[in-house]
């Protein structure tokens, strides 16, 4: 007859040797209970170093959206906050580098980073961040907005750069039309990772942007000032864009 403690106590040795043995476990958190998560924001300042200096060496730059734990800072004043990138992986990262949910006004902080980001799809993958880790926040509507807006911009670009590489097309060929051609570029892949869908316009053949973020602003927040600028996207599809500063 088994013991229930013993029961209870081999239960619990397997799942840890479970846990264990999971491919990637070691990468997604580090042992410990006095760990913070946080995840990059601004890959200009994400260089993960072997001290708390900014000539110290480098020993990865972390790609936006990658988390980290937190473990320290030097002192209440220091610029860089120790971190775990996986079990055997540590090092030093500049505070300004990385956001903390849980941290009061963080949200305002990341979405300054947004709008001040340059790079399309690091806007996009930024978006994408702020609407799932910082989901009640009243900037929500804000994020929505700027990602759909910015994927309007990345389909002109991406039409361009696909009637280059797509202008010897021959319509006629059989197995395949033009518009799977076009859907099947790989300028839509880093995209389509991001979860941004685009149509193809046969008759003009281009790129348009599948309005999600818009759908949503309307449906989530009706009231919102961002919603009645859905609301002119969604009718007006073709309505130019400026580029935010």
């Amino acid at each position: 007859m088994h013991h229930p403690r013993m029961s209870i106590a081999t239960g619990i040795c397997v799942a840890v040797l479970f846990a264990f043995a999971m491919p990637g476990f070691a990468q997604d958190k580090p042992a410990g209970a006095h760990f913070i998560r946080a995840f990059v924001i601004d890959e200009r300042l994400s260089a993960l170093r072997q001290a708390a200096d900014v000539h110290a060496p480098v020993l990865k730059r972390l790609r936006i959206g990658r988390t980290v734990y937190l473990t320290s800072s030097t002192s209440a004043r220091s610029e860089y906050f120790r971190v775990a990138v996986t079990r055997r992986t540590r090092g030093w990262i500049h505070q300004s580098a990385i956001a903390l949910p849980g941290r009061a006004g963080e949200d305002e902080r990341v979405m300054q980073v947004i709008e001040e980001t340059g790079d399309g799809l690091d806007r996009i993958a930024l978006c994408q961040l702020f609407l799932e880790r910082f989901s009640r926040s009243r900037l929500q509507p804000r994020a929505l907005l700027l990602l759909g807006e910015e994927a309007g911009r990345a389909a002109a670009a991406l039409t361009q750069h696909a009637r280059r590489r797509l202008k010897t097309l021959d319509e006629q060929q059989p197995g395949a039309t033009v518009e799977a051609y076009y859907l099947n570029d790989p300028g839509l892949d880093r995209y389509s990772r991001l979860r941004i869908a685009f149509r193809f316009d046969a008759a003009q053949t281009r790129y348009a942007y599948d309005g999600k973020a818009y759908r949503d602003i309307i449906r989530r927040y009706p009231q919102s000032a961002e919603a009645e600028i859905a609301r002119r996207r969604i009718e007006k599809p073709d309505a130019p864009l400026a580029k935010e500063k």
